[in-house]
Formats: C-alpha cells, structure tokens, sequence
C-alpha cells in the first residue's frame, strides 16, 4: 500500500513541529520523525485504527498523544489531518 498525505496533513505536521520547537527543536524533530514512523505501519496494516461512526470511511489512530485520520481506498492509505489531543477538533 502507497501512504500519501493531504494538504492539510502536511500543514498539520508543520504546526506541531514549529509548536514543539518553540520548547524544544530536539522534541520537535523526534516527535514528527514518531508520527510518520506510526503512518508507515499503515502500509501493511491499513485498517489498525478505529472506524468512524460520524464520518463514514475514515478510520482514526491514536500514537501516544496524538490522533491520525485516515482513509484506506484500494492500495492507498490518504493521511487527513493530524493533531494533538488535548487539542479541540
């Protein structure tokens, strides 16, 4: 399975390193490094994450303190947004 990442995942991943970073560059860094290691496992077990009641298709994974959405369609796991969980959404 191919792994690809929304717009809005890209600028989500963004904002969580230049957030962390304002701390800590070195967590910031090891951090996102975590969360795209935790999306590669998608490739081989795409439906790990919990489907959705309220959104049909996506499934949601939860990585220590933070929270992926997803969909799988055929061969390809689509990243949709990413974001901390204290964080309202």
């Amino acid at each position: 399975m191919q792994i690809r990442f929304s717009p809005e995942s890209v600028q989500d991943l963004k904002r969580l390193h230049d957030f962390l970073a304002q701390h800590d560059p070195e967590v910031a860094r090891t951090t996102v490094l975590n969360l795209k290691a935790a999306i590669n496992r998608f490739a081989e077990m795409p439906h790990i994450g919990h489907p959705l009641e309220e959104i049909e298709g996506v499934r949601e994974f939860v990585f220590g303190r933070y929270i992926v959405r997803y969909h799988v369609k055929e061969e390809v796991v689509y990243i949709l947004r990413f974001w901390h969980s204290k964080e309202s959404r």
